[in-house]
């Protein structure tokens, strides 16, 4: 009788803890869905790269590959121009700042800044789909400042796999390259397509020593005619883009340190 009830007082004990650990750690997320942005590109002479305090900046002196990698969730507020008073294209257009992102360029790893800690030259992830991005086509990368279209790289692609929404983001390949679009900072002269003259708001960089590097981008478009794959041929394999569905490090620490609640709790209810 004895053991029963000791059985009795563990089970109640972890099933009140596992029912707290839902609601309160895991819950919240069910209604999101966490992605991460694997982004391939390539940056030439219009680039630069080097430690903020350098000036003015150092440029590319070659085609140089990079990768992106940025945590987000669709839970979190969309930063895109709202559709309306916007015009309508911008209802398929999302932006979100990552939880964590990251480029690796040349074998060495940068944290980026993203627009929560920095709104004037931190990251977001801009998502376009089929119905605002040169209709028919789709558009993916970085971007700061949405509504005022700051300093970003979107590149444009012909299929995504699955089709989606912005409003229903999934995992999605993106295939079909049709070029990318780098930009400096907002439009300082002119409007729209017709831009004389860009700020330059480079995006802020943190190596594992902790110094502060500048990532300051040309204004520039690399264009393909009728999309290339882009993993095969001109433009050859860097050009690529995907949405794949992962926890985000964020929700991952909450959900360790819901564990470790929950076991310390079912040993108290033991004791």
């Amino acid at each position: 009788m004895k053991q029963s009830r000791f059985r009795a007082r563990w089970r109640g004990g972890l099933s009140l803890a596992t029912g707290m650990l839902f609601f309160f750690l895991i819950a919240p997320y069910a209604q999101a869905t966490p992605l991460e942005l694997i982004y391939n590109g390539v940056f030439n002479s219009q680039d630069a790269l080097n430690l903020a305090s350098q000036s003015p900046p150092t440029f590319f002196s070659s085609d140089t590959p990079f990768t992106i990698h940025a945590w987000f969730d669709t839970s979190s507020p969309n930063l895109a121009p709202p559709s309306p008073p916007a015009p309508p294209p911008f209802a398929g257009f999302r932006a979100y700042s990552p939880s964590l992102a990251t480029i690796d360029v040349n074998g060495q790893t940068y944290a980026i800044e993203n627009f929560t800690t920095n709104p004037t030259a931190g990251l977001t992830v801009a998502i376009f789909d089929r119905n605002s991005f040169n209709p028919g086509r789709y558009g993916i990368g970085i971007l700061q400042q949405p509504p005022q279209d700051g300093a970003g790289i979107i590149a444009d692609f012909s299929g995504a796999s699955p089709d989606f929404t912005a409003n229903s983001l999934v995992p999605t390949t993106y295939t079909g390259y049709n070029g990318v679009g780098y930009g400096s900072g907002v439009c300082l002269q002119g409007t729209g397509g017709n831009c004389q003259l860009n700020a330059v708001t480079p995006f802020v960089l943190h190596d594992s020593m902790n110094r502060t590097w500048a990532l300051t981008l040309g204004n520039y478009e690399e264009v393909y005619p009728g999309g290339a794959d882009a993993g095969t041929g001109t433009p050859g394999p860097l050009n690529q883009a995907q949405l794949v569905a992962t926890p985000e490090p964020g929700a991952s620490a909450i959900v360790g340190v819901g564990l470790m609640f929950l076991f310390a709790f079912a040993r108290r209810r033991l004791s």
